[in-house]
């Protein structure tokens, strides 16, 4: 009998706990459209802030061989790359290729002083390489296959 009521109370003790962050009570009713301008705010402080800055001089630029500098590149495209993602997932185009999670190579949160090594920048950009060139061919391909005239398909993504 004292099993059983032993047992009886864990459950009612197990019943009553609940995963940590929920208290049971509703939060304060969130304004989307409120959400949606100060989200909106940060986009265009963000945008001033570019604009405030760009004819500012800064320290000169870093040799083209600085590891640091090439490091910080290859997070800049990972990142303009995720942004890119993110917007045309928005637009719900491309979602097999863009509604997928964000990029997110182990280095890409490294201190913007870090100095990889030549090796590990030749294999960081060979992965950032694949990752962005599929995403570029899967774009260009629908371009061309919208494109009617020959001359103008041959030249969409053309590099050289």
């Amino acid at each position: 009998m004292r099993v059983i009521l032993a047992l009886a109370i864990s459950i009612l003790a197990l019943a009553a706990c609940k995963p940590p962050g929920q208290t049971g009570q509703a939060g304060p009713h969130v304004d989307p459209h409120a959400l949606q301008t100060e989200i909106g705010r940060y986009g265009l402080m963000l945008r001033q802030t570019g604009e405030l800055t760009a004819t500012q001089t800064g320290a000169p630029d870093a040799s083209a061989e600085d590891p640091k500098e090439l490091a910080r590149g290859l997070r800049e495209a990972v990142w303009q790359y995720n942004i890119q993602r993110s917007q045309l997932c928005a637009r719900n185009l491309f979602t097999e290729t863009t509604c997928t999670p964000p990029y997110e190579p182990v280095w890409i949160s490294e201190p913007p002083g870090a100095r990889p090594t030549p090796e590990q920048l030749q294999q960081r950009s060979a992965e950032v390489g694949q990752e962005i060139q599929h995403f570029w061919a899967v774009i260009c391909d629908d371009a061309r296959h919208r494109t009617q005239d020959r001359d103008q398909r041959r030249s969409i993504c053309a590099i050289e």
